[in-house]
């Protein structure tokens, strides 16, 4: 038995993984009081949840063979060195949590997790050549060729949101202006939305999609039309790097199959010009493991 836990720019989430089964999970929500001290916030969560998850299960600490983390930005040596959206640099997460736990421990960037989860177990399974974006509240990745995860000797890498895609533009979570992330994450999209229609950006992921996307306002119409060009402009970037066989998307944006904005994504994706090939589009899915890629992949 063994605990992945997914830290996200918004939540953290923590399963009790078997074999290539989540059996259950937990989930926390980081408030504003959460965001004046992140790394005690974390630490404290991470604590509290896995005390329950223990608890619930009968189950010791001692039958815990693995506990294994996921997290956002440059990990390096079990240190979160950067993390935009989590304000937090240098966090020794792992020398933290030794100070309770005596179980092996590891930590890799949330969006190799998750791509390594969707690889082994989910949709780009039976491919070689492939693309995982992690689309939420900003956005990561990783990229397989001949079956293999491409993977630095430094830093993680592979800061697919980092990459500027309008110089000089928007301000991002990293210091630059004009990233994709800035652009074309999930929580890009929330926070523009909300102010075109004045309204408090603090809503689910779920009610921006299923109440202010699926029969938007005429006044948001505009700004869907440029979160999904920016979009396109990005992924289409990575097709032309990588030239995968599939593409697929995680985070939150997962939970937008057979939604119209994916949709209309896939028809940008396929218009003239829009990638280098332009024949022959890669696959474009949805992660099958939606958030539960991220803890799943962290104890691989």
């Amino acid at each position: 038995m063994r605990i992945g836990i997914d830290i996200g720019g918004s939540h953290i989430g923590m399963g009790l993984i078997e074999n290539s089964n989540r059996i259950a999970s937990k989930e926390k929500i980081f408030n504003r009081e959460d965001r004046k001290d992140m790394e005690n916030a974390i630490l404290h969560s991470i604590y509290t949840m896995i005390t329950e998850l223990l608890q619930e299960h009968d189950l010791k600490i001692e039958e815990i063979e693995k506990i294994g983390l996921a997290a956002p930005g440059t990990i390096s040596n079990g240190v979160i060195v950067k993390a935009g959206n989590l304000n937090i640099q240098n966090f020794d997460i792992i020398s933290a949590l030794r100070k309770f736990y005596s179980n092996p421990l590891q930590i890799r960037n949330d969006g190799k997790c998750a791509a390594l989860a969707e690889k082994a177990y989910g949709a780009m399974q039976g491919y070689d050549d492939c693309v995982f974006i992690n689309i939420g509240t900003g956005i990561g990745g990783a990229a397989f060729l001949g079956g293999k995860m491409l993977e630095p000797k430094r830093y993680s890498g592979f800061e697919f949101g980092h990459m500027v895609i309008n110089q000089g533009g928007r301000l991002c979570s990293c210091g630059k202006k004009g990233c994709f992330e800035a652009y074309s994450s999930i929580k890009a999209l929330k926070m523009k939305v909300c102010e075109t229609l004045d309204m408090d950006s603090d809503i689910s992921g779920q009610y921006l999609r299923e109440e202010l996307l699926s029969k938007p306002d005429e006044r948001v119409k505009a700004d869907i039309e440029v979160f999904l060009e920016y979009l396109k402009t990005g992924i289409a970037n990575l097709i032309d790097i990588f030239e995968p066989e599939v593409v697929c998307l995680g985070g939150s944006f997962a939970y937008y199959e057979g939604h119209r904005v994916l949709e209309q994504l896939i028809e940008k994706l396929k218009g003239p010009n829009a990638t280098f090939n332009n024949a022959e589009l890669p696959k474009i899915v949805t992660a099958e493991l939606k958030n539960d890629a991220g803890m799943m992949g962290a104890v691989l």
